[in-house]
């Protein structure tokens, strides 16, 4: 919180939402509240992450919106930076990032967007923080509510609504790495498998719009469905009909996966999943 109330970007409205939190978080926020005149709190029954950030697009008062994530903070100096890459360039998002990555620089088409989110290499991701958005953007638009990869399920489609994005490859934005309550980060549970129907809208909504590039979207989709046969068959309780099914995920889409630039010991797991699922489990077990 500190680091948002330190922007240098003068005019910032801080929306903070308690979204059901049983700790002393809604008491912290309202403190803030009262020591700050542009931070207001909206305290809701518990909606999760996209019923929190959906509450805040209706809320939201500017013409302008960015969204961070309740464990992560940011540099002083990210909504004047994320601010002077739109005004320069004209674009309805801008974008830093928060990481390191395949150069991503300068004003791109929606599509060029795109397809940086869907290759997964490069300083622009998915991820609804480190962005700033025309709040217009987001009409008809929000986080689906009661399902887990909400920022892979609507960002693209943002992305596709603006006239150009601005992004940069300054690192402004500081993830929390270490939190093991995140989606991706925790061990294996059946809210992982949610991410396919996600990756089959999206490759809806790319047949219609970009087809050339479904086949990233294809080859993202093969590389989730590595990494969660992996914790699946690594965790204690065995799921033996979720692995099953990410069998299938893998195989469908095996051999493209063999061609691309990712790392090549998740190839190999890859065809090892695909060739013998036994042995495959043998060795994430030991």
């Amino acid at each position: 919180m500190a680091s948002l109330t330190a922007q240098t970007y003068p005019e910032v409205e801080i929306i903070l939402i308690d979204d059901g939190s049983t700790d002393s978080c809604p008491a912290i926020c309202d403190e803030y509240a009262k020591k700050y005149a542009n931070v207001r709190v909206i305290h809701q029954q518990n909606k999760g992450l996209s019923g929190a950030r959906n509450t805040g697009i209706d809320a939201a008062k500017g013409e302008l919106i960015t969204f961070v994530d309740s464990d992560d903070s940011v540099s002083p100096e990210m909504l004047q930076r994320l601010y002077s890459l739109m005004a320069a360039s004209g674009a309805d998002i801008s974008s830093i990032s928060a990481s390191e990555g395949k150069h991503v620089g300068g004003k791109l088409t929606p599509r060029q967007a795109i397809k940086c989110l869907l290759q997964e290499n490069t300083t622009l991701n998915t991820s609804a923080w480190g962005k700033l958005f025309k709040k217009e953007l987001f009409e008809q638009l929000r986080f689906p509510e009661g399902t887990v990869f909400e920022d892979y399920a609507v960002i693209p489609k943002v992305f596709d609504k603006a006239n150009c994005i601005a992004h940069s490859d300054e690192i402004l934005y500081y993830y929390r790495t270490d939190n093991l309550s995140s989606i991706t980060k925790s061990a294996f549970n059946p809210a992982h498998m949610q991410y396919f129907a996600v990756s089959e809208s999206i490759l809806l909504f790319l047949a219609e719009k970009y087809p050339d590039l479904c086949r990233y979207a294809a080859r993202r989709s093969t590389r989730y469905a590595v990494s969660f046969f992996k914790k699946a068959t690594a965790a204690p309780q065995r799921d033996r009909e979720n692995e099953r099914r990410l069998t299938r995920f893998v195989r469908a889409g095996i051999l493209p996966y063999l061609l691309t630039s990712y790392k090549l010991t998740s190839k190999a797991y890859g065809l090892l999943i695909a060739v013998c699922p036994p042995l495959a489990v043998r060795l994430f077990r030991r």
